[in-house]
């Protein structure tokens, strides 16, 4: 049995980490990494308290991978909201004091600083796919919540779902929404964009030629359903971080 949602998250306010950091500006690329996402729905957890600084994706969804996959979020109709800030911690000391970098007392404190940030503002509509394997439709939108915390400081988005069908094909066909780089053991025959991001990169576009799920509109007649270029076609082994486990 296999299910899959169409998820759109809407966010209900700034949503903040760095995509980039150019100079003392740090910008927040309109992408939900779903290196993230899973964490977000609820379907994997890690350790509150974190001193190794080590990533524990593997880990942290081996319960979970074998059985739902989550797509990276993108925009839906490119972003209508965001908002760049100005901050500055700094102290009002006249005169702050430039030591070198032997002699300065405060080596290995994190200070605070100033500069500038791009975020995410209200309004923004990001979609992403979940695609379940042994598990119903209802089952699936079970799993999900109603609006999940995003980004440094936790920034709220809306989260709505709605069912699609699940057929499947072979031979060539064009990827029909980004996947993490590491998701499939599929490689791209041409056309292909990818896009740098941290921790995982993305594969935006992508010809490929080989077994693939078809995500459509539900309809009571199957030979009716719209499987042409306008459906969402993805790798049939896609999993979240597949070519690491």
């Amino acid at each position: 049995m296999q299910s899959a949602l169409e998820v759109t998250l809407r966010t209900q306010g700034e949503i903040w980490f760095a995509s980039r950091e150019v100079g003392r500006l740090a910008d927040t690329e309109p992408y939900f990494l779903n290196t993230a996402l899973y964490y977000a729905f609820g379907l994997a957890s890690g350790r509150y308290v974190d001193r190794l600084f080590e990533p524990t994706y593997l880990d942290d969804t081996a319960d979970v991978a074998d059985k739902v996959y989550v797509t990276p979020a993108t925009p839906t109709e490119g972003v209508t909201n965001r908002i760049t800030s100005t901050y500055n911690t700094s102290t009002g000391d006249y005169a702050t004091i430039n030591y070198s970098a032997q002699d300065d007392p405060n080596e290995g404190r994190n200070l605070p600083s100033y500069g500038r940030r791009r975020v995410l503002g209200h309004g923004n509509e990001l979609r992403c796919y979940v695609f379940g394997r042994g598990i119903d439709t209802d089952e699936l939108r079970a799993e999900l919540p109603g609006y999940v915390r995003l980004g440094k400081k936790r920034g709220k988005a809306r989260v709505d779902t709605a069912p699609l069908a699940v057929d499947h094909g072979t031979g060539e066909y064009e990827l029909g929404h980004a996947i993490g780089a590491y998701d499939s053991d599929q490689t791209p025959v041409g056309n292909l964009i990818t896009k740098q991001m941290r921790p995982t990169p993305l594969i935006a576009q992508g010809a490929y030629d080989g077994p693939h799920v078809v995500l459509s509109n539900p309809t009571s007649e199957p030979e009716k359903r719209d499987t042409s270029d306008s459906s969402v076609k993805l790798p049939a082994d896609v999993q979240f971080l597949r070519r690491k486990r």
